[in-house]
């Protein structure tokens, strides 16, 4: 098994370019994760998902306040009115949950910044890559192997068996190199 994020979630993410960012049960997810790290009123709350999204994403008030009310009503979060602002705080509840479902949280958080960067390297890639890399952190030659492999998965779709099988102990490779690279640099 990979120390990779689950592969489920991962495609889930891929799609993030179309229609709906996140259903509600994971913008709630998110919310409890920003609101360990803080407390916050709601538009402060959707300019943070903005800022780790590098501009991305951040959630209409349509689907922001519903989640909030959400939480409280779940007994996950509580809020405080002062002047026009309701500021929320994480309960204990609302701790265990997040600690129950960390993995999803973290590997969720991990797609919107993923997607946040991607979308930057590619508005800036265009003018000047050396900018799209110091904006990302992602080198030219590190953006072009991805597009080279998927574009090289694409072409051997339709391969018999015995291709397949090859496909499938070279990614097998290198996910486990990949697995080992991830879990040295989250080693303390």
């Amino acid at each position: 098994m990979s120390d990779l994020p689950d592969t489920e979630i991962l495609t889930r993410g891929s799609q993030l370019s179309r229609g709906r960012k996140f259903d509600a049960a994971e913008l709630r997810l998110m919310l409890l994760w920003l609101l360990q790290q803080s407390p916050g009123h709601g538009y402060e709350l959707a300019q943070r998902l903005r800022e780790l999204s590098h501009g991305y994403y951040a959630p209409s008030p349509g689907a922001l306040y519903p989640a909030l009310a959400q939480l409280e009503s779940d007994g996950l979060l509580r809020s405080e009115t002062s002047g026009k602002r309701r500021t929320h705080d994480i309960t204990a509840a609302g701790i265990e949950q997040l600690q129950q479902q960390r993995e999803q949280a973290d590997t969720l958080l991990a797609i919107l910044r993923h997607a946040g960067r991607r979308m930057l390297w590619l508005q800036q890639a265009s003018l000047d890559q050396a900018a799209a890399t110091a904006a990302t952190g992602w080198l030219p030659e590190y953006v072009e192997a991805r597009r080279a492999l998927k574009s090289a998965l694409l072409a051997l779709e339709d391969a018999d068996h015995d291709a397949q099988r090859r496909i499938i102990d070279v990614l097998q490779h290198a996910i486990a190199e990949l697995a080992a690279m991830h879990r040295n640099t989250a080693a303390p």
